[in-house]
């Protein structure tokens, strides 16, 4: 689920990539539009960098009452450490976000660890993606 305009290209590489009949792209809004009922897997990428903490932990709710029991979510930011100083690319792109986000921030793994205890999710693991970014992958309790 995006945003129409991102949807709509995503639609054109998951139809390119032959995986339609495995992968929905839906128009919307992920904070005020319904979501997507009893899905076993949800990515949330690039998005809790926008929000503050409150608002996170409202997405994270939303998607929690919308997945099926068991699901998957993946969250893919600008993660840091509990210092908020590593990796250096993440820490450093919160001053970008200070200036263009009104909300928003770099937030570190145990800040969303906590997010995802009360949201009803169970953190499982935290892995590095490619470049300055990386996942915390959760579970549905």
């Amino acid at each position: 689920m995006d945003l129409p305009v991102v949807a709509e290209i995503a639609r054109k590489h998951v139809a390119a990539s032959g995986l339609g009949s495995r992968v929905s792209v839906l128009a919307g809004d992920v904070t005020t539009d319904p979501l997507p009922a009893d899905h076993d897997a949800f990515l949330a990428a690039n998005l809790v960098h926008y929000w503050s903490p409150d608002e996170n932990k409202q997405m994270l709710t939303r998607i929690a009452q919308a997945a099926a029991p068991g699901a998957r979510l993946m969250l893919a930011n600008f993660w840091t450490d509990a210092t908020h100083t590593s990796p250096v690319h993440a820490a450093l792109i919160a001053g970008e976000f200070a200036v263009h986000i009104r909300n928003g921030d770099v937030y570190s793994v145990d800040e969303a660890r906590d997010w995802l205890a009360e949201t009803g999710w169970t953190f499982i693991v935290h892995r590095p993606l490619a470049g300055p970014q990386s996942v915390v992958i959760a579970e549905l309790r």
